[in-house]
């Protein structure tokens, strides 16, 4: 049950982590100010995915929940909205001074889902099925999904259910969004921790922003994901009614952010981690520069469009 309550928004994480670096071939310095404007476009379309993601996986909950289903398993909820998966590494001054990094349970779904395993797995076998039913439109075998068959087999997602329908209302083109979400992230096939590890540019600024953070109280914090990790424990075993609680995890991750930021933007730690990956994989952002391009735009609209449904809804 959990992989097909995953499935919705697996397709581009999975494939993006699993990929490999692409390497840089002699041409490609000729196109790295071409490739630069790729990576910024990519990078753009991975942050608004993030976001589109978060308000459509509470879409579906919205969508489950108006169907009686109150209890999901572990894997059914956005748990990752804190931590960084795309996009720049540290927060711009501007994000940081309002959200920090966004890791606070009452705007994002960083805290634990309604139920947990044990809750969902004690439930009837027939609940389950027609959970799953209501979700996907099918139980045991998929069908009547949207397909994309990408030439060595095919990735397919709900045609109906709160995921299918979901899907549907914020992309419109969902064939479109399946041909897209596969070319971007198995063509160009970037391994981000892979290329920045090797970037002589990247680890100078990052060991320039590790210090001005230690300088700026966070000697723990020699790392962009550890700054994350950071902020997202501080909400640990708050309850949701502590508001003052809350408020005060908030106003620390708000300060801890605003230092990321001002340090990032001081040793330009964002701009090296682009240039390092655009160096890396030219040639690639390049040849698939017209697919990038058209997945920022669908990935940007239909963030707007999830976002405009949520607000509906509620």
């Amino acid at each position: 049950m959990t992989k097909r309550i995953r499935g919705l928004t697996a397709i581009a994480v999975t494939v993006l982590l699993g990929a490999a670096a692409s390497a840089c071939s002699e041409e490609a310095p000729k196109d790295l100010e071409r490739a630069r404007r790729v990576q910024a476009a990519l990078d753009s379309a991975n942050a608004a995915l993030d976001q589109e993601r978060d308000a459509e996986l509470k879409l579906i909950r919205t969508c489950m929940n108006d169907k009686g289903f109150k209890v999901f398993p572990a894997g059914g909820s956005g748990t990752d909205s804190g931590k960084k998966q795309s996009g720049d590494l540290s927060p711009s001054p501007e994000t940081a001074r309002t959200v920090g990094y966004g890791a606070d349970p009452r705007t994002s779904d960083t805290r634990k889902p309604q139920g947990g395993p044990d809750d969902f797995d004690a439930l009837p076998e027939d609940v389950k099925r027609a959970h799953s039913m209501a979700m996907d439109g099918y139980v045991d075998k998929p069908e009547g999904g949207v397909e994309f068959d990408f030439g060595g087999g095919k990735v397919m997602v709900p045609s109906t259910g709160c995921r299918g329908e979901t899907l549907k209302a914020v992309y419109g083109d969902v064939k479109e969004y399946l041909r897209l979400t596969w070319t971007v992230y198995n063509k160009v096939k970037q391994n981000g921790a892979r290329i920045l590890a090797d970037d002589d540019g990247y680890q100078k600024a990052l060991s320039e922003w590790a210090s001005c953070m230690k300088s700026g109280g966070y000697p723990e914090i020699a790392t962009p994901e550890k700054a994350r990790e950071v902020a997202l424990s501080r909400y640990a075993n708050v309850p949701e009614t502590a508001a003052a609680a809350l408020d005060n995890a908030r106003d620390a991750e708000i300060k801890q952010a605003t230092t990321d930021a001002e340090c990032a933007a001081g040793v330009d730690l964002n701009t090296e981690a682009r240039e390092a990956k655009s160096k890396a994989s030219a040639a690639s952002l390049v040849k698939h520069e017209a697919d990038i391009m058209a997945w920022l735009e669908l990935v940007t609209k239909a963030r707007g469009k999830a976002q405009d449904l949520l607000r509906e809804a509620s």
